[in-house]
């Protein structure tokens, strides 16, 4: 019952535009159990975690106030099992060496079954680090972003909204949640993807956006590039393939 935010610009945007969007999110969503910000500084993926909520991290959003970069991705927790609250647990996961911010949206039926599998690698309890070390492994096995968003929940099947954002290459959003469908849009000058606070209908313009433009909704399995280049992107469905640590931070 998690929230996922992926915006990005063509020039540095102080990162209180974000903290801001995020702050809606998390009053008509169901966040509060911890918050996650990850950006792209220098040529390398940084990020925040904290476990509560992000209208309580008065630190957090001062050291957060001069920050600047072109690429953000945050999460906004609600854990499905209240025993995972704890840092560790929150999102974005980053994997410094591999250059990669990864957040997820829903539940994997099989985590469990496949958590002794990342054994040593793991450092909290939730599900969705399970998922964040699978695409990690599929990634170093040489799968694209792509195919590793979707061949991760193809294998821990349940349902998942996946979001990756990486030092080099496209941002990425995949929608498999479908109680929490996946918004496209722009805004103030941004490319941005978003889910859409568990409601059925489109409250999250309604109630946090109201001035998005170009408002589309994912298809069920999609992959889309969130890009904001001279105003070009691209994106599209692809089929699902066959497919037999914490980074700088302050599921």
């Amino acid at each position: 019952m998690c929230e996922i935010l992926l915006a990005v610009w063509s020039d540095p945007e102080p990162a209180p535009t974000v903290l801001d969007w995020a702050g809606r999110l998390e009053r008509f969503g169901l966040g509060g159990f911890g918050w996650g910000i990850a950006w792209l500084e220098g040529g390398r993926i940084v990020a925040h975690r904290f476990p509560g909520r992000l209208d309580e991290d008065a630190r957090g959003a001062s050291q957060l106030s001069s920050v600047r970069s072109t690429r953000y991705l945050v999460h906004l927790r609600r854990p499905s099992q209240l025993s995972t609250i704890q840092l560790a647990d929150t999102q974005p996961f980053v994997d410094a060496e591999a250059g990669l911010a990864f957040a997820h949206n829903g539940r994997f039926d099989r985590a469990e079954e496949m958590r002794g599998r990342f054994a040593g690698r793991l450092f909290g309890r939730a599900d969705s680090e399970v998922g964040f070390q699978l695409f990690a492994s599929l990634r170093a096995q040489g799968v694209s972003p792509r195919a590793a968003l979707v061949a991760t929940h193809r294998e821990l099947e349940g349902s998942a909204n996946l979001a990756l954002l990486p030092a080099t290459g496209t941002p990425l959003i995949y929608h498999g949640a479908p109680a929490n469908q996946v918004w496209r849009f722009r805004l103030d000058g941004a490319e941005v993807a978003t889910t859409g606070l568990h409601s059925s209908d489109e409250a999250l313009f309604d109630l946090c956006f109201p001035d998005a433009l170009g408002r589309r909704r994912l298809m069920p399995a999609e992959v889309a590039e969130v890009v904001r280049a001279d105003g070009d992107q691209a994106e599209g469905p692809i089929p699902r393939p066959a497919v037999s640590n914490l980074g700088p931070a302050s599921s």
